[in-house]
């Protein structure tokens, strides 16, 4: 295994995944429903395009259909959730997807560690701490929609997480059928007197889609060729800090105190409930 790649690989998905918010603030201006229906549709024209050009299409198979819904779902929360609460908290709150993979076991009455149940309470630490210490948002505004919402992106992203090998060798598709599905379901509620983009923001669709949608999709599956699953998602939890990062240089935004206080018992706790290869635990 080339460690080095794949480490970079995963570093380049987690920040590209990271910027998902960026493009989400700089199209604000437009409704939730046609900023929806147009990542989408960018997004699935991009691809199908590509698969078009390099002959890549392969026949779905089942378990590529239940994870294309999946991600679909995943898109729409992560995308609302991102247009109605600020961008680090969500992107926070994304993050915890694998403490969620743990609820799920304990529902299953899948044995737990103790490692893992430490996470788990720092890691709802960490999420009580930015969401109860957030800054109030203006009169007549609440960031609560777009928090639950993030919340429900990391628990769908755990139920996506779940289906492993099923989805070996059908990621393109995954990603096609999520697109195609999101473009279907959001359609009926674009507002159809609401404004077509300009020609400022078809480019920051084409770079959502292509950036911070397609490009991951790919690139994260090669990097667990080099690295090993549970390396390479512990990578991933560098992702709310790019998401800062690019707040701050893009948008001009800082970290709060609860981002402070709260990001470090959220990631912290997020690593500890990660499963463990068994090397790891011998």
């Amino acid at each position: 295994m080339d460690t080095r790649k794949g480490t970079a690989l995963a570093l380049l998905a987690s920040a590209q995944w990271g910027a998902t918010g960026i493009w989400m603030a700089l199209l604000r201006d437009l409704p939730t429903a046609t900023t929806l229906v147009f990542r989408f549709l960018t997004a699935t024209l991009l691809l199908t395009i590509v698969l078009a050009a390099l002959r890549g299409f392969r026949r779905p198979n089942r378990s590529a259909l239940e994870g294309g819904v999946l991600l679909a779902a995943y898109y729409v929360l992560a995308t609302v959730g991102f247009y109605l609460s600020d961008v680090v908290t969500v992107s926070l709150l994304v993050a915890t997807s694998p403490f969620f993979v743990m609820l799920l076991r304990l529902l299953r009455r899948e044995g737990l560690t103790g490692r893992e149940l430490l996470g788990g309470l720092l890691a709802f630490g960490g999420v009580a701490t930015v969401l109860l210490l957030g800054a109030a948002p203006a009169a007549g505004e609440s960031h609560l929609t777009g928090d639950l919402c993030g919340l429900g992106a990391a628990l769908v992203m755990a139920l996506y997480s779940r289906a492993g090998d099923r989805l070996r060798g059908q990621g393109w598709n995954v990603v096609w059928i999520a697109c195609a599905l999101g473009l279907l379901v959001s359609a009926p509620f674009a507002d159809p007197g609401a404004a077509v983009p300009d020609a400022r923001q078809w480019g920051l669709f084409l770079g959502l889609a292509a950036f911070s949608t397609l490009a991951p999709g790919y690139l994260y599956p090669l990097a667990c060729q080099h690295i090993n699953a549970t390396s390479a998602t512990v990578v991933r939890l560098s992702t709310p800090f790019f998401t800062a990062l690019f707040a701050f240089l893009i948008l001009g935004e800082a970290l709060g105190m609860q981002h402070l206080l709260g990001a470090p018992l959220l990631l912290l706790g997020v690593y500890l409930t990660l499963p463990r290869s068994p090397s790891a635990r011998a």
